[in-house]
């Protein structure tokens, strides 16, 4: 009996992810808008009563979609800086690269992670997960900049660097996203003297140093 009910919840999470999965790139490609259970099941190819049955009401499709897409976020940057813990010079240039990723390789991921961000400005049922989220970000980032207050201003700087980053314009500037953001967490470290002195990596080859708003 136990493994015919292992079973079972191995196929239900499988079946969810499947779903969330679809729900996630919807959102991403299409903006929030799209998603409806009968996009979801199109989009995964499964039955709409299989989306129901999961997910009853949007507003618990909405929600899950964006636990989903940034929990997948945020696990990898806790990996990361989990493992520049003993090294944390390296942070800046790690959260450069992570953020650089966000807007190639996981673009779909974080243009639906706005959308809800967005979304949540007046939508009650997304404002917790949006919260959540952040404090999480913050909460990495605070043992590096030395306070809660910081960490969350660099949170929010963060978000509006990577936002920007999203533009169609800047779409193929991944590098000097890179260096923005390595150079914003150097300036936020925390050292007992005070910040320290800003060091700016040089943009990559043909790149010119990023202003976010500057014209393209």
């Amino acid at each position: 009996m136990q493994k015919v009910t292992d079973g079972r919840l191995a196929r239900g999470e499988a079946r969810r992810e499947l779903l969330l999965d679809a729900a996630v790139s919807i959102v991403g490609e299409q903006g929030l808008g799209a998603l409806t259970h009968r996009a979801v099941a199109a989009a995964a190819a499964v039955s709409l009563a299989s989306v129901t049955y999961h997910y009853p009401s949007a507003d618990d499709l909405r929600q899950a979609a964006f636990e989903h897409a940034g929990s997948r976020i945020g696990l990898e940057f806790l990996e990361l800086v989990t493992r520049a813990a003993e090294e944390p010079e390296a942070l800046p240039d790690i959260c450069g690269d992570f953020t650089a990723r966000l807007v190639t390789q996981r673009r779909i991921d974080t243009i639906a992670v706005f959308e809800m961000i967005l979304a949540a400005g007046h939508d009650p049922e997304l404002g917790p997960v949006k919260r959540l989220l952040e404090l999480r970000l913050a909460r990495l980032l605070t043992p590096y900049v030395g306070s809660d207050e910081a960490a969350f201003t660099v949170t929010a700087a963060l978000q509006g660097l990577v936002l920007t980053a999203l533009s169609p314009d800047r779409a193929r500037e991944p590098g000097r996203l890179r260096v923005a953001v390595s150079d914003l967490i150097r300036r936020y470290r925390a050292t007992p003297g005070g910040p320290v002195p800003p060091h700016v990596a040089p943009p990559p080859a043909g790149e010119a140093p990023w202003n976010p708003s500057s014209p393209p």
